[in-house]
């Protein structure tokens, strides 16, 4: 470090990045939760994606994020309604996952069961471990995905539904190596 502007050498400049498959092969060893993604706006009047890298980013205030291929048009759709719901799915709903993850695909077996949530986003009304209202605070370019950040507005939980879970290419739950909690990792 240097002490008068207080920057660090990089160790790593003019290294070459990771390659993209080894990246990948790497997180697909990481388990995430499965959420859908919900945004007002679109052909349908709603879009939505799977989405397993949808985390929490600040206590106070309460905010979340998520990252969403640039591919997909959520985050520019989410800039300009204002708002996105992010829709934890309970263990049963691998099949709402996989449809929401398929584009193009008809998703009139979840129209159903899409409703407007407290504030006004659409959410699901069944089948989800948690449910996050968010006011779209930012959104940031990063590679070839979406940062999407957002303000929780409102929040429900159901806590005797068992969360789904996305590991090495598949779908599943969580086994716990201890049948008691543990402290939770925020005082």
């Amino acid at each position: 470090m240097n002490s008068d502007d207080r920057t660090c050498a990089d160790p790593t400049a003019g290294r070459r990045l990771v390659e993209p498959a080894r990246f990948r092969a790497a997180f697909r060893q990481v388990p995430a939760p499965v959420a859908i993604v919900l945004v007002p706006g679109g052909a349908l009047g709603i879009t939505g994606i799977t989405c397993t890298s949808a985390t929490s980013l600040s206590g106070e205030p309460p905010m979340a994020m998520l990252a969403a291929d640039e591919k997909t048009r959520l985050a520019p759709l989410a800039e300009r309604a204002g708002r996105f719901s992010i829709n934890y799915l309970a263990a049963d709903r691998a099949s709402w996952a996989r449809a929401f993850a398929s584009r193009g695909r008809d998703l009139d077996e979840l129209a159903a069961v899409v409703v407007a949530g407290r504030t006004g986003v659409p959410t699901l009304a069944t089948g989800t471990t948690a449910v996050l209202e968010c006011r779209t605070a930012a959104a940031y370019r990063g590679g070839d995905h979406w940062i999407l950040c957002g303000e929780v507005l409102h929040a429900r939980s159901q806590t005797d539904a068992e969360p789904l879970l996305y590991l090495g290419g598949r779908y599943g739950t969580f086994q716990p190596a201890n049948p008691q909690p543990g402290p939770h990792p925020y005082p």
